[in-house]
């Protein structure tokens, strides 16, 4: 028994979901991966060669400093017009058509000669990075340095924070730069999964860059959009009155031991049986019925509401926590959800 649902007794409702990732630099098989980009010389970049250029090599990849380095100017901070200001508006703006990544009127961007960069693989963050949710815990140095995030893609430090506000909170100006020399560590690109250490300081050199018990962690929520369908399913007055549950067939159990050939067993009622070989392509109705389906006050209970395509393929099943009984005099509405991407 079927019966086809109108269009708009079907909503999608989207939503998202967060799932929170720890990775250190132990995570070898996580190809979370963490390298070096240097801009060098005028001439290491005429005679670069890939059998004495500097890299990070890893099991699985391998990342050469100075592509490096023009790969994430070219990507996130090529800007018109001259000087040291790196924000998305006013005159020495980055051109948000040459950038990728949003552009945050809130985002400060600043890159020198060399940068330390963590690399995310799509499959650990999703759609993209939550902002407000990256902690870069690091002890490459003789004490543990903690970077977050602001939410507008600027990292700082923690326990410079107080210096950070002040710098954000005034626009970022060129004359406060020796505050975000103490502050401001770098910048989070939260669709690519990219951070970019920018601090050239020694006290930023080389965060997230070493080993063993001078790695560091990195703490972040993965971002996700899933869709809640939801089915208004009804059943009118003197519908669906009639069972095709086997266990109303006379002298026929609701539970039947098959096999080989008595598998036909598991069709609805009726004179299902082999034919040529083959099961028939229909099947009539069973002619006899137990005695209680035939009196005038039987009704039938709806325990499952399956969900079918229009090529007749199940593709989910509400389950009832309870039988209802479907009276011939009542409609009834059942509402079944499920979320999927």
């Amino acid at each position: 028994m079927f019966k086809r649902l109108d269009p708009s007794d079907v909503d999608k409702t989207p939503f998202k979901v967060f799932k929170q990732f720890t990775i250190t630099n132990e995570d070898s098989g996580s190809n979370v991966y963490n390298f070096r980009a240097i801009s060098g010389s005028s001439e290491d970049r005429r005679n670069f060669n890939t059998n004495t250029a500097e890299l990070t090599s890893y099991e699985s990849a391998s990342f050469y400093h100075l592509p490096s380095y023009f790969m994430i100017n070219h990507r996130y901070y090529r800007q018109r017009g001259s000087g040291i200001r790196r924000l998305t508006t006013g005159p020495n703006a980055i051109n948000p058509y040459n950038n990728f990544a949003s552009n945050s009127p809130k985002q400060y961007r600043l890159l020198h000669q060399s940068a330390s960069i963590i690399s995310v693989p799509k499959d650990l963050y999703g759609e993209r990075i939550k902002p407000k949710s990256v902690t870069l815990t690091d002890d490459s140095t003789s004490s543990t340095i903690k970077i977050v995030d602001d939410g507008e893609g600027n990292l700082y430090d923690t326990s410079l924070s107080q210096s950070f506000a002040t710098f954000a909170s005034g626009g970022f100006l060129d004359s406060d730069l020796i505050k975000s020399t103490a502050s401001f560590a770098g910048n989070i690109f939260y669709e690519q999964g990219v951070l970019v250490i920018t601090n050239t300081g020694s006290k930023f050199i080389d965060v997230g860059q070493k080993r063993g018990s001078d790695g560091y962690s990195l703490e972040y929520k993965a971002q996700v959009t899933l869709n809640e369908f939801s089915f208004f399913c009804v059943i009118g007055e003197n519908e669906f009155n009639t069972s095709t549950n086997i266990s109303t067939t006379f002298q026929k159990s609701g539970s039947i031991n098959v096999s080989g050939s008595e598998s036909f067993r598991f069709f609805p009622i009726g004179d299902a049986k082999f034919q040529s070989g083959s099961y028939k392509h229909f099947y009539q109705q069973a002619r006899k019925y137990e005695p209680f389906v035939t009196h005038s006050e039987f009704r039938p209970y709806v325990t499952k509401i399956g969900l079918y395509n229009d090529f007749d393929e199940l593709l989910a099943i509400g389950q009832l926590s309870a039988p209802i009984k479907n009276d011939k005099d009542l409609s009834l509405g059942f509402v079944v959800r499920f979320d999927a991407w």
